[in-house]
Parts: C-alpha cells; structure tokens; sequence
C-alpha cells in the first residue's frame, strides 16, 4: 500500500468502507425491521467497497515517466 497521507492507504479505504457501511445501515434501520438483514448488508457493504477499493489500488500502474513541468502527452 501507499504511504500513510495517501488516499490509497489502508486507513483510508478502512474509513471509508466504515462509513459507508454506516450510512447502508442507517438507510435499513428506518426500512426494515429484522436486526440480522441490517447487520448482514451493512457487513456485506463493508466487504465490497473495501475489496473493491484494495483491487482498484493493487491494479493501478504509477507512471515512471513523470517529468516535472513536461507534459505527459505529446
């Protein structure tokens, strides 16, 4: 993983599946009754969008050939 401040870091994509799984739950907590369907798609939602995130950031290339003040494209 990338470096602490990054927005690829493991803390990061932590938090995020955190809060989304809270807001999935939320959204349950006033539509369904059954304390089991909330818990299993709030942990179900936490799973995906962390996987989801690791797997986009473990397919993602860094570019070698930056050169500051030089455009990528020619």
């Amino acid at each position: 993983m990338a470096s602490k401040k990054s927005a690829t870091s493991l803390r990061s994509i932590l938090v995020i599946s955190f809060f989304s799984s809270v807001f999935v739950g939320l959204i349950l907590l006033g539509a369904v009754d059954e304390v089991n369907t909330i818990f299993a798609f709030a942990i179900g939602t936490f799973v995906s969008v962390a996987l989801g995130f690791v797997l986009l950031n473990w397919a993602a290339k860094p570019d070698e050939n930056v050169e500051p003040g030089k455009p990528r494209l020619k």
